[in-house]
């Protein structure tokens, strides 16, 4: 083997580690891309531009470890098929792109891009037909392919002709761009758009003189143009988020980061350890096969980790800047909330230590705090306080001297817990009762009764000031959401941040209606609604300070209302929209019942609720509408 033969040799070797690692991380940028949430022509067109990649990459990385001709023949077919689609995906992406500046697709583009569709389909008729790819060779280099027709010419320049059409396209969306932020995302796309368009291009060359001839220059070519894809999709993919996230720039980077990161850098590392040892097995006649294994695991654990332990950082140094700071405090605010069951296993720590320091079998503590949580715990014999007894011991409290520890009401011990801000207005977060009396204590257990008490009313007094917290924050968010829509629309439409318009599509709007009105007396995922988000909502809340779901309630209510008749209540068909709105949503009937009184099926009875949703959002649409107004004036 002269050195020649083994550069070819490497260059293969490296040629197809790269061809799977592309298709790796491009099948991992398409799951990435799946998940955007806002679906337009770009997000759509970029997402079928990489199924189109997946297909070629991945399909070409099989071919290198098949043995069977007629299952190699299939799945040279599947790589032409998405070679034959991507120009088109090409065309229609850079056309969304020139529509996303103003330049909508019509007249020439459009019918351009019907053509190409069609010429598409059409080679992949051809190519399943057997008329486009010719018989199999699998002895000539560089690689094994279908022997090259006239029809293979016809495409080579069909490919061409698109792609220069497409770069037109780019060109005139890069003009259009006035901004220097507009022209340097715009800059980001055309670039990166390179990568996969030359990529895609060596296989072409299969069968040609070209490759034939001078399989090292071929395979270096390889090697240049599958890094150039590698690099280039997740460019073209981080400059595409900010179509499909209503996310900000540091959130988007962040995000993508660990996603590159966690599955296509991961599996790419893990990929190159294992076909490095296995083929190094193979050249000196060594069954490495246990190593390979112990190999993949280690890579994968330790790279995993050193993600973990090192991402903070770099994300920190790279993406936050001079926001660092802030972001901190919000990522340790996660950790140091305490939820509702945290609260609870902590009031039980706390309530067992007591029962051991006093070698009592059972007692209970009650919470003066939000009476719609049930915080109250117990142990031991203990059950639960009813809330009579517990009204009954919080008001005999109230009257109470705090000067001891331990205070005998009746036969029972109470253990106060007061926040003291000041000896004056001491505050009663809640109490700890002991079903007897407890005897003289000694000093020891007096000071540790004291600090569990402190530990028990700190954990109370944090729950009060994050429950003003999670208010604030019912409060912002729909605010920031529609802040993120608009930032996310914007990109696509900049008139949307000058006037700050937030057009409400009717589908939506029912969808969410009907949400709302199933938890209209309350519920979690009410607070979720995105009709929060709506101007006369945020009014309400603003003007007449009332709370979110007040204000979504008295929204619901009023635009039921309009439902009404003019009159007197009956049970007419004029008036059974209303009744059946009013008597399942506003005073809480079964379904049962409101067909009964209404003398409907319950299948009909779903079929009048939808209509008289939709009739109930074109009303809140009309409030929505008067409310922009104003607000615009």
């Amino acid at each position: 083997m002269n050195w020649l033969t083994g550069i070819e040799i490497v260059l293969k070797a490296a040629s197809d580690v790269l061809t799977a690692g592309v298709a790796v991380i491009t099948f991992s940028l398409l799951l990435y891309a799946v998940t955007f949430k806002l679906r337009d022509a770009v997000t759509n067109t970029f997402t079928l531009l990489l199924l189109c990649l997946v297909v070629i990459f991945g399909a070409d990385a099989f071919i290198t470890v098949i043995k069977s001709n007629a299952l190699l023949v299939s799945v040279i077919k599947i790589h032409w098929s998405g070679l034959i689609l991507l120009p088109t995906a090409y065309f229609l992406f850079s056309d969304a792109l020139l529509a996303l500046t103003g330049k909508p697709s019509k007249g020439k583009r459009k019918i351009s891009g019907f053509v190409f569709i069609l010429v598409s389909l059409g080679f992949l008729v051809l190519l399943f037909s057997n008329f486009l790819l010719g018989n199999l060779v699998f002895d000539q280099p560089p690689a094994p392919f279908l022997e090259r027709t006239f029809f293979i010419d016809l495409f080579s320049q069909f490919f061409v002709i698109v792609l220069v059409l497409s770069w037109y396209n780019f060109v005139r969306a890069y003009r259009r761009a006035f901004t220097h932020t507009s022209r340097r995302r715009m800059v980001y796309l055309i670039v990166s758009a390179v990568g996969p368009a030359v990529g895609s291009f060596p296989f072409l060359l299969y069968g040609s003189e070209f490759a034939s001839r001078s399989p090292i220059i071929f395979w270096l070519f390889s090697v240049i143009a599958n890094s150039a894809v590698a690099v280039s999709v997740v460019a073209m993919t981080y400059a595409v988020s900010f179509f499909g996230f209503p996310w900000t720039d540091r959130v988007i980077k962040s995000r993508l980061f660990r996603w590159v990161m966690r599955g296509p850098i991961t599996a790419n590392l893990t990929l190159g350890v294992t076909t490095l040892l296995t083929r190094l097995g193979n050249q000196f006649n060594i069954n490495n096969s246990a190593v390979v294994a112990l190999a993949m695991v280690a890579t994968i654990v330790i790279f995993e980790y050193a993600i973990t332990l090192f991402a903070p950082i770099w994300e920190r140094l790279f993406f936050f800047g001079a926001d660092r700071i802030e972001l901190e405090k919000i990522r340790t605010l996660e950790d140091r909330l305490l939820t509702t069951n945290d609260l609870r296993q902590f009031l039980e720590l706390v309530l067992a230590s007591v029962c051991d320091r006093l070698q009592i079998p059972g007692a209970n503590l009650i919470v003066n705090i939000n009476p719609t949580e049930n915080l109250d715990v117990h142990t031991g014999n203990r059950k639960n306080i009813g809330l009579d007894e517990k009204f009954q011991i919080f008001e005999v409290l109230e009257k109470k001297n705090f000067n001891r520890p331990i205070l005998e009401i009746g036969v029972q011990s109470i253990i106060p817990l007061i926040e003291s801000k000041d000896n004056e207005n001491p505050s009663m977060l809640g109490a700890i009762v002991i079903d007897h009396v407890i005897p003289s204590l000694d000093d020891e257990k007096i000071v540790a009764l004291k600090k569990l008490s402190a530990r028990a009313v700190l954990a109370l007094r944090d729950r009060v000031e994050q429950e003003q917290l999670f208010t604030s924050l019912e409060m912002l968010t729909p605010q920031v959401s529609v802040i993120q829509d608009l930032l996310a629309s914007s990109r696509k439409d900049q008139r949307r941040i000058i006037n700050g318009e937030h057009e409400v599509e009717l589908h939506d709007l029912e969808i969410w209606v009907k949400d709302a009105l199933t938890q209209i007396w309350g519920g979690p995922k009410l607070l979720q609604n995105p009709i929060l988000q709506l101007n006369t909502i945020q009014k309400r809340i603003k003007e007449a300070k009332e709370t979110p779901l007040n204000a979504v309630r008295e929204l619901l209510r009023e635009a039921i209302t309009h439902l009404r008749p003019d009159g007197e209540r009956q049970y007419t068909n004029e008036w059974l929209l209303y009744n059946l709105m009013d008597l399942k949503y506003l005073e809480g009937w079964k379904v049962r019942d409101v067909a009964h009184r209404l003398a409907l099926s319950e299948a009909d009875l779903y079929r009048k609720q939808r209509m008289a949703i939709t009739a109930i959002s074109r009303q809140i649409i009309e409030i929505e509408k008067t409310a922009y107004q104003e607000k615009a004036i």
